[in-house]
């Protein structure tokens, strides 16, 4: 028994030893290396920056500090990069550790990374900074005018990412075409991802041009040639493109999203009223004249040059607008649940105590408007100035309604609706017969108009007037369609001194109407402007010029 305890004893002791061996022996086959760890960090001024394009460098000097190599930058390797799209493609601007890059991405919001290589083991940090990219006609409004000798000129006033707003004069070459007589400017509006969707045309009395809408102000080629019209059975002569619609706005969207509808689109030409589905690749075709009352009849009737439509409009779905047959002096509607499917239209019934007639009856149509008094869908009026066609006392009416609405389940489609009617005092609005211009606004029942170098804001509710003196004639009131509802826009033109002005002001004031401007807030102009259309975003057709 003792000798079996001896045995055991030793076994023991020998364990000991051989255990200590092998951690001694452990000990020496292993060097443990401390992994390296990389700090990145930018300096406040150098994050979130915002650069023009073509004008700017974009500069940032990271610190970077290792815990094992400290800020020994032979370890290292460096990649400044853009990451975009679903499949993540690098657009690589750097690969320095100091970053210094002419900034030519086009305007856009972008994220900035910064990636550090570890040299010896592959392993990577990141780091990240937003950048915004602007050009300098990236956003801002339109202004087409005439010159003295009546060419067309295009001039812009552009609005910088902190909000000033700068006049950028002749953005438009015309020595090529030599156009004459602006009428106006349609800019189907942008929208995020649907750019090939978004279409600017200018009309002049000779001609109506497409225009690329980024930075150069291409032309393209004419209305006709464009977009497929098939106008022979309305009439013999070319197409002339009067308006389309829906018409742009920023009802809840903002600035850069301005475009109501890329699904359906209509145009109102001289002599028809077409409506389409947009082609996949923006592509436009109007085969079927709706400006009659059967999908057989070859009589066609003169419609007015615009479409009421609501100013809420989805940015995809139906679109169901109202028109005015100039014939008939009356209001109507297509004669289709969705309006691209219409090929004719069809009357509007009225009804004893309404507040106005939509078959007029010795009155005809001056001048329409689609408001902006509602940022939610189907809530936003339209509105039209009417008057007397006979008698020595010509009186004018005031329309507001919307048109029919189709819901977002099935085809149940709203009948327009009257909302109210009102005649014009013109005790209080003193001249309205001698008017030239008008502009409905959206944040009050007021009408602005203008006789000779006079402003006029006439509350059509409460039968209110104020009154402004401009230092020239008024060549142009326009409510604006992006700032707010309370803003519009005035040019005015002296020709003698072959010199204007535009001035930018705000509707104040519940009952009496009241004028509201800031000093800063007026651009000369060497123009008579006719039109102000808002345009924000880059053209991906548009290509640069030539470089000599």
């Amino acid at each position: 028994m003792g000798g079996e305890k001896m045995k055991y004893g030793l076994f023991l002791l020998l364990s000991l030893f051989m255990l200590q061996a092998c951690e001694v022996e452990d000990k020496g086959n292993y060097d443990y290396t401390p992994q390296n760890g990389v700090t990145i960090t930018f300096a406040s001024d150098e994050t979130n920056q915002t650069l023009e394009k073509g004008v700017d460098t974009l500069m940032i000097h990271p610190t970077v500090v290792g815990d094992v190599y400290g800020e020994n930058e032979d370890n290292y390797e460096y990649k400044w990069f853009f990451c975009s799209g679903q499949v993540h493609e690098h657009t690589v601007v750097g690969t320095t550790k100091n970053l210094s890059w002419p900034v030519s991405l086009k305007p856009g919001n972008y994220t900035l990374y910064f990636q550090v290589i570890d040299k010896g083991t592959g392993l990577e940090w990141l780091n990240s900074t937003s950048v915004t990219v602007f050009s300098e006609l990236t956003q801002g409004w339109m202004l087409l005018g005439e010159t003295p000798y009546g060419m067309v000129q295009m001039d812009m006033l552009v609005m910088k990412p902190d909000g000033s707003l700068v006049l950028i004069k002749d953005i438009f070459d015309n020595s090529d075409l030599q156009l004459k007589g602006g009428r106006s400017l349609v800019f189907t509006g942008n929208r995020s991802g649907q750019q090939a969707k978004a279409h600017l045309w200018l009309m002049t009395d000779e001609k109506d041009v497409k225009l690329t809408w980024g930075n150069n102000f291409l032309p393209v080629g004419e209305f006709h040639n464009m977009v497929t019209v098939e106008e022979m059975e309305v009439s013999k002569i070319t197409p002339r493109l009067r308006n389309m619609f829906p018409r742009q706005s920023n009802c809840g969207y903002g600035t850069a999203n301005t475009m109501r509808n890329y699904q359906s689109r209509g145009v109102v030409t001289d002599s028809a009223i077409y409506m389409t589905t947009l082609g996949y690749d923006g592509s436009e075709v109007y085969v079927n004249p709706m400006n009659r009352y059967s999908a057989t009849s070859k009589e066609f009737f003169k419609p007015y040059h615009m479409a009421f439509v609501l100013g809420g409009t989805r940015p995809t779905g139906n679109v169901y607008p109202l028109f005015y047959d100039m014939d008939d002096n009356c209001f109507v509607k297509p004669g289709a649940v969705y309006g691209t499917n219409a090929t004719y239209c069809s009357k509007l019934a009225d009804r004893p105590g309404d507040p106005f007639p939509w078959n007029q009856y010795k009155r005809t149509i001056v001048y329409g408007e689609n408001l902006r008094n509602s940022s939610s869908d189907n809530a936003c009026n339209c509105v039209a100035l009417m008057k007397d066609t006979e008698g020595e006392d010509i009186n004018y009416y005031v329309y507001t309604f919307r048109p029919g609405a189709k819901g977002w389940i099935g085809t149940a489609l709203s009948d327009p609706t009257k909302i109210s009617g009102y005649t014009v005092d013109k005790t209080v609005a003193v001249d309205f017969d001698k008017a030239t211009c008008y502009t409905f606004m959206s944040n009050s029942n007021v009408l602005l108009y203008s006789v000779g170098s006079t402003l006029y804001a006439y509350n059509y509710t409460y039968k209110t007037i104020n009154s402004m003196e401009l230092e020239s004639d008024i060549s142009r009131i326009s409510a604006d369609a992006v700032l707010s509802i309370a803003s519009f826009w005035v040019s005015t033109y002296d020709e003698g001194s072959q010199k204007g002005e535009l001035k930018l002001m705000q509707l104040g004031g519940t009952q009496m109407p009241e004028f509201n401007y800031d000093e800063e807030d007026c651009w000369p102009l060497t123009m008579k402007m006719v039109d102000i259309e808002w345009k924000y975003g880059e053209d991906p057709a548009e290509e640069e010029p030539d470089k000599e």
